[in-house]
């Protein structure tokens, strides 16, 4: 799909025209709130008046998941009886249709945009049609178009990957019925506060053969891992030894990592179980790159490739940026697991808001400080984009959070964890775990009203996929940076021009009504007949507000 911001020529004296493309019975219908030709692969597409007024509001949420999208809709299928083609077996709810908008200039009647340039809203099923109504004509259908995505039904592992007779018949019965792991980064290995790097049990490993009774092979992945060497824990927890790692093929064809124990020399190997610490490379090669699979961005796309939900791929991927910022170390051997569950479970923590577009779930990626909004537009307050109601606060002091405690770095054979940081406004120096920031400071003296009594106001969390306390300290930060400052929110109306901006899209804006320049995300986007009802959330950079000023 072409860029979806389009150019100013595009949107001068025009209005937005919604069409749907919904297929019936064998049968293409376009439809639209009046009509236009689109052209589409060089061909004009004509647009029949027999949509409803589309009541829509896009909206979005500064934080959070959102799983799903509806719109209540009306068509009149011009000829067509809706009963006897559903007594044909053409079922309803098996129908899609797919909704969007183009501009249509006021003066010709064009359409700006062709069919690929068009601002696709949402693709979805019907759900809830009405039709066969009595004082309506037969081919009048209502419905909601609903693009919620359902439960994932698929499941992120193989669930042939597990040790039994059919991939390893002469494995120990203690190994029996194990899920082959998943290894995601480095698990295991981590700093101590002091800076120096050390290492605990990141995964499990499993004894695949045995001579006597002493364990002769483990395996330590379910696929080709890019680590040269594991070092392996028995039970004691404290005897480990450096092995090298070797690929082979299991009963069923396979590809698996393991390590030969045939010979040790610092673990027992009559050990009931074993660990290991990926310090000799990472795990599974990233499908984006030749490296080992971390980067969280990458992680959650390599996941959402295995689902049955509708994905925007390519926006995880363009997004993976900012995400990859966070470098995730984990084992994954939980056999029900789906991969829609693993990817929330990795941006809870993160704030990150996922939505429902029309080509399946995206992330929201958020510019957070203004020393990263130098890139984003530019927009002026004026008859164009004009402020039609107050600022509206939106934190209450019991949302605040402006102090972030965090352990991170977990031992897998027991579930504690080795380390652990804590950012807070008033950072004891002598512990080398706790810091500070300018945010924090400010946060704790913004919702004070005595100077000498700060406000410092706690949240504590546990990150079972993070060893890099560079990580963790970036997730604490941006907790703090969205929860601990506040927001507000001001509603707008936007002339037709501004129907590039979608909810998620952060701008800056020059307000000269409030005498300052703000980081603005856009939260709704509704259309009035003739212009855009939009309302924003503004949000304060005390530290860098400087960066915000527009140039001269």
């Amino acid at each position: 799909m072409a860029p979806r911001i389009p150019n100013s020529s595009q949107l001068n004296n025009s209005r937005p025209v919604y069409c749907l493309d919904l297929t019936f019975g064998g049968v293409e219908y376009h439809l639209a709130t009046e009509p236009v030709d689109v052209v589409r692969d060089g061909r004009v597409i004509h647009y029949a008046e027999a949509l409803s007024d589309v009541d829509y509001i896009e909206e979005t949420t500064r934080e959070g998941m959102e799983e799903g999208n509806s719109v209540p809709l009306a068509v009149f299928l011009d000829g067509v009886n809706i009963a006897d083609q559903v007594a044909r077996g053409h079922r309803l709810e098996a129908v899609a249709g797919h909704l969007f908008f183009v501009f249509v200039d006021r003066s010709s009647g064009r359409a700006g945009q062709t069919y690929a340039e068009r601002f696709a809203l949402l693709t979805g099923r019907l759900s809830q049609p009405v039709y066969a109504d009595p004082e309506r004509d037969p081919g009048f259908l209502s419905f909601t178009l609903d693009d919620n995505p359902g439960d994932d039904v698929s499941l992120l592992l193989d669930p042939s990957a597990a040790i039994t007779d059919a991939t390893y018949s002469a494995a120990p019965g203690l190994s029996d019925g194990k899920v082959y792991p998943v290894i995601i980064g480095t698990p295991g290995v981590y700093r101590k506060a002091d800076g120096t790097s050390s290492g605990t049990s990141g995964s499990p490993a499993y004894p695949l053969a045995e001579s006597g009774s002493n364990h002769t092979k483990l395996l330590i992945a379910g696929h080709e891992v890019v680590a040269s060497t594991v070092t392996v824990f028995d039970d004691t927890g404290t005897s480990s030894q450096v092995f090298n790692v070797a690929h082979e093929t299991d009963g069923l064809g396979r590809l698996v990592a393991v390590v030969d124990i045939s010979s040790p020399g610092g673990i027992s190997a009559k050990s009931t179980e074993y660990w290991c610490v990926w310090n000799g490379g990472g795990g599974i090669r990233s499908p984006f790159s030749g490296s080992a699979l971390s980067g969280l961005g990458d992680v959650c796309a390599w996941a959402l490739l295995r689902t049955s939900l509708r994905v925007d791929v390519e926006k995880w991927i363009a997004e993976a940026g900012i995400l990859n910022r966070v470098q995730v170390a984990t084992y994954i051997s939980e056999a029900s697991l789906s991969p829609w569950s693993f990817v929330t479970r990795l941006l809870d923590s993160l704030l990150v808001e996922v939505r429902a577009g029309p080509l399946g779930l995206y992330p929201l990626g958020r510019v957070l400080d203004t020393a990263m909004a130098e890139g984003l537009a530019l927009i002026t307050e004026g008859p164009e984009f004009e402020p039609i109601g107050p600022i509206v606060g939106q934190t209450q002091l019991g949302e605040v959070v402006n102090e972030v405690a965090i352990k991170f770095a977990p031992r897998a054979k027991t579930g504690d964890y080795k380390r652990r940081i804590i950012l807070t406004p008033d950072a004891d120096t002598s512990d080398p775990e706790q810091f500070s920031d300018e945010y924090a400071i400010i946060s704790a003296n913004r919702w004070s009203t005595d100077p000498e009594a700060p406000i410092i106001q706690s949240e504590a969390l546990e990150l079972e996929h993070i060893y890099d306390d560079t990580s963790a300290a970036l997730i604490a930060r941006e907790r703090v940076r969205t929860q601990g400052l506040g927001y507000s929110e001001r509603p707008y109306l936007a002339a037709a021009r501004f129907g590039y901006l979608m909810p998620g899209d952060q701008v800056r804006l020059d307000s000269e009504s409030l005498g300052r320049v703000f980081l603005a995300t856009v939260l709704s986007k509704e259309w009035t007949g003739y212009a855009w009802a939009l309302s924003l959330a503004l949000d304060d950079d005390p530290v860098r507000i400087s960066s915000l000023k527009a140039s001269g």
